[in-house]
């Protein structure tokens, strides 16, 4: 039998701003709530209803994973449509539950053989492993090239968020390290790292959200294979603030290659409205 590889990410990658060619490239929502009112759908709805409804309300946003029946039915789904294989990616296990009921799910789906990798990320790096591997899959790559290709880029990014609130992150618990950054919360800004294991880690106090997002575009900057790598810029609504980080890349990489992102709701949920993050992933 012909093999017919699918790739399954989630919307915590924002791969519904992408316009890509990719029929084998598939996403599976991450609910977001506030109060009783439910946001998914991103496909078609994108992320403006959930920002709209987030800057009108003093309620904290809540998200959820996709249930182990909601994943059996989408990995049905993609069977049905003649796949041998799915390789799933979805985001970091140290932030969702969707990982484990991803492998929950595969031991109850038959007829199709089921990779469910442990990214460590989320966000544009997710999109960028996904578009990756849909497109060496459109190729001819075999399950364990593209699943080799998944790991090697797992080792090649960076990313980091500012954020001028923090009440979300801290309320919520996504913030590793929260109590250094309690004190004058209306005055320090932090910078914070999506690390290699995972998780949310905080970097730095730092005074002023402009100076945290220099501090960041620093650190990318450096970090960055400025020949084959591509920046990442994520925001909201502050489209000020996506011109701000590129006047500074441009000024340091004029030659940058720069993609930008809306921020995905399941991860505003936790950081709020007034973020940005940059990042990178090189093609090595």
């Amino acid at each position: 039998m012909k093999t017919k590889i699918a790739i399954l990410t989630d919307s915590s990658s924002s791969l519904y701003t992408v316009n890509h060619k990719y029929d084998n490239l598939f996403m599976i929502n991450l609910p977001c709530f506030i109060g009783d009112e439910m946001f998914t759908n991103f496909e078609e709805n994108g992320d403006g209803p959930f920002y709209e409804a987030l800057a009108n309300t003093d309620l904290i946003a809540k998200t959820s994973q996709p249930s182990v029946g909601e994943t059996i039915v989408v990995f049905e789904k993609i069977k049905s449509l003649g796949y041998t294989d799915i390789i799933y990616l979805p985001i970091s296990k140290e932030l969702s539950g969707t990982y484990e009921n991803g492998h929950l799910a595969k031991g109850m789906v038959e007829g199709i053989n089921v990779e469910v990798v442990s990214t460590l990320t989320t966000v544009s790096i997710l999109s960028r492993m996904a578009l990756t591997a849909a497109e060496m899959a459109n190729k001819g790559s075999t399950v364990e090239e593209i699943l080799d290709r998944i790991e090697s880029l797992k080792k090649q990014w960076g990313y980091y968020i500012t954020v001028g609130d923090l009440t979300a992150l801290v309320k919520n618990g996504r913030l590793s390290n929260p109590k250094s950054f309690i004190a004058n919360l209306l005055k320090i800004k932090p910078v914070i790292k999506f690390n290699q294991e995972g998780k949310l880690i905080a970097l730095k106090n730092v005074r002023h959200f402009n100076r945290a997002i220099k501090q960041i575009v620093e650190t990318v900057v450096e970090e960055v294979n400025a020949e084959n790598g591509e920046i990442h810029i994520a925001y909201t609504n502050n489209t000020e603030d996506v011109e701000f980080v590129k006047e500074l890349i441009k000024e340091k990489l004029p030659n940058a290659k720069i993609e930008v992102y809306t921020l995905p709701a399941t991860v505003v949920a936790h950081v709020g409205l007034k973020a940005i993050g940059v990042g990178y992933i090189n093609n090595n």
